[in-house]
């Protein structure tokens, strides 16, 4: 029903590294967890929060990026080294609009309604935004897909419990385009596993990999060996931009 609808693609997108395990520049803090700043067209997103608001305050301050600013909030799922700085955020941030794949238990639910925020769940890949969509509920989480027009799209992960291949796969379906670039955690630890997934990203016509967070080292090689300058290093304070060809 919902394969290949249109909408509106972006002409440009910023993702930055606010959280992950391991730094890409100095002086930030690490933290097992992630969070990713998405800024396209003028919105910003924050995709998680990791776990410590401590940490990703300071790894924000010290970006220049301001947190009181954001348009959003994306859960990809809730596990707490993805939305356990969600609180102390909203206390920041004021009421936001919340994206989530299912509800949270009782008690977040109610804590969310208390800071003003408005739970969005969205259990079918849907546009939350211009140009930035959700796959939808798979097993209780859900990634963040950018159109960039005739670019392609960029999906971004949060753990990819599901699969990365069922994630990218879902993404296709629904937008009817090919996927240029995959961000975030792919939850593999092996290489053999890494190649698995480097193999069929390949397939797939993928152009950029980004692995992070719940992705291994062993699988992290596995997937270069595959995909060579493809695989990108990810970490905190990584910046990586995309332009429509448009």
């Amino acid at each position: 029903m919902w394969r290949g609808v249109p909408t509106a693609s972006l002409e440009a997108m910023t993702v930055t590294v606010l959280l992950d395990n391991e730094p890409f520049s100095s002086g930030l803090m690490t933290d097992w967890g992630l969070s990713l700043l998405v800024e396209a067209d003028g919105v910003k997103v924050l995709m998680d929060t990791g776990s410590s608001a401590r940490k990703l305050f300071a790894n924000a301050s010290a970006l220049g990026v301001k947190l009181d600013e954001l348009d959003a909030i994306f859960i990809s799922h809730w596990h707490g080294d993805h939305c356990g700085a969600l609180l102390e955020l909203l206390d920041l941030s004021g009421g936001l609009d919340v994206f989530a794949p299912v509800e949270p238990g009782w008690w977040m639910t109610r804590r969310l309604r208390g800071r003003g925020a408005s739970l969005v769940v969205l259990r079918r890949p849907s546009e939350l935004l211009p140009g930035l969509h959700s796959t939808g509920d798979l097993g209780g989480e859900h990634s963040l897909v950018a159109d960039l027009g005739d670019l392609g799209l960029v999906v971004l992960t949060g753990c990819s419990h599901p699969g990365a291949e069922n994630v990218v796969e879902r993404a296709c379906a629904y937008l009817a385009k090919r996927v240029y670039a995959l961000m975030g955690g792919f939850h593999i630890s092996s290489y053999q596993e890494g190649r698995r997934l480097g193999t069929f990203l390949a397939r797939k016509g993928v152009r950029l990999v980004c692995p992070c967070h719940c992705t291994g080292s062993s699988a992290k090689r596995g997937l270069a060996e595959v995909l060579g300058n493809a695989v990108v290093r990810c970490g905190v304070g990584r910046r990586l931009e995309f332009r429509s060809k448009g």
